[in-house]
């Protein structure tokens, strides 16, 4: 169901929506065409839990939005009925649209735009079978303790993604374990620091028996004399 708009809705959708461009990670296009209006506000509100919108769109308002953008494949997706999902992450919106259009035909994955960069409908596929941030939080706990070459491989995601989940990482309470080397050392200074006390006694109770032997030869002598 398209939503008519008064000129002055109008232009500020055609303002705010410019701003929603320089700022969303992911905008995938698609055609709703056949969708019942149930299906509609369920494909609505996933892609709000996952912290994106899905909009239906004016073609006339979007190439007033698109009349400066020189990408023209992606403008030439603006023909017929045509909604967005789009997130701030570059992987969200995607995910949704694209799992939700495997149970429902009539929502077709048309392309979309990354940071600027077209995608076709191949990208967004590929694009939604990437983790989640959430799931990328949740494998990077276990793997921080390996080098940081085998999480990129690991994750299969780009240097920028990571860093941002690194970012999200430091925000993590998460206490710091020593590593074995660290332990072992550790262990051995303790055993060093008990072998030293050791000696230490070791010595005062020598130094106490030579003490006790002269002590005694004393005597002896004494009692030589007075004999």
């Amino acid at each position: 169901m398209r939503i008519n708009m008064k000129k002055e809705q109008k232009k500020q959708f055609v303002k705010d929506f410019k701003d929603i461009l320089n700022n969303v990670g992911i905008l995938v296009v698609t055609h709703y065409s056949g969708l019942k209006t149930t299906q509609t506000d369920e494909l609505r509100l996933k892609i709000k839990e996952a912290g994106g919108k899905f909009l239906i769109v004016k073609n006339s308002l979007m190439k007033i939005i698109l009349k400066d953008n020189k990408n023209k494949e992606f403008k030439s997706l603006f023909n017929g009925p045509v909604a967005l999902a789009y997130s701030e992450d570059e992987v969200s919106a995607a995910k949704v649209a694209v799992n939700f259009s495997k149970d429902n035909d009539k929502l077709l994955i048309l392309g979309g735009l990354s940071n600027d960069k077209f995608l076709e409908k191949q990208d967004v596929l590929e694009i939604a079978l990437l983790p989640s941030l959430d799931e990328i939080r949740a494998r990077l706990v276990s793997l921080i303790q390996t080098p940081a070459k085998n999480i990129a491989y690991a994750l299969k995601f780009s240097a920028n993604k990571l860093a941002r989940v690194f970012n999200e990482y430091s925000k993590l309470d998460i206490p710091e374990e020593k590593t074995e080397t660290e332990a072992k050392t550790e262990e051995k200074t303790e055993t060093e620091a008990k072998t030293e006390e050791k000696t230490e006694t070791e010595a005062k109770t020598e130094e106490k028996t030579e003490t006790e032997a002269k002590t005694d030869d004393k005597q002896e002598s004494k009692e030589s004399s007075d004999n």
